[in-house]
């Protein structure tokens, strides 16, 4: 093997390598996997509230316009976490109306 495609052959290998460890880093955790399963389940035909993020440890950050939209979904979350894996509690921002 000459010199010059082993060397193509070890920066192939380093490429596959460094494209496995991004899909990792990518990936979600746990936490935000369960963060979002439990956001779909919970803002199921509302409207008015929107996902800003899911952080690394399942805080659901999100905004709301109605106060009562914002409750329901709070509240939503909490009997989740009572039944099931506890994740750290939501934080709601108020956007202005439409």
């Amino acid at each position: 093997m000459s010199r010059a495609s082993r060397r193509a052959r070890t920066a192939l290998l380093l490429l596959v390598a460094a494209a496995g460890a991004r899909c990792e880093y990518f990936r979600d955790t746990p936490e935000q996997e369960l963060g979002n399963r439990r956001w779909r389940a919970c803002t199921a035909g509302l409207r008015d509230v929107k996902l800003e993020r899911v952080d690394v440890d399942g805080r659901i950050r999100f905004s709301y316009v109605a106060l009562a939209d914002r409750n329901r979904v709070v509240a939503c979350l909490a009997a989740a976490s009572s039944d099931g894996r506890a994740l750290p509690e939501a934080a709601a921002l108020a956007q202005s109306g439409k």
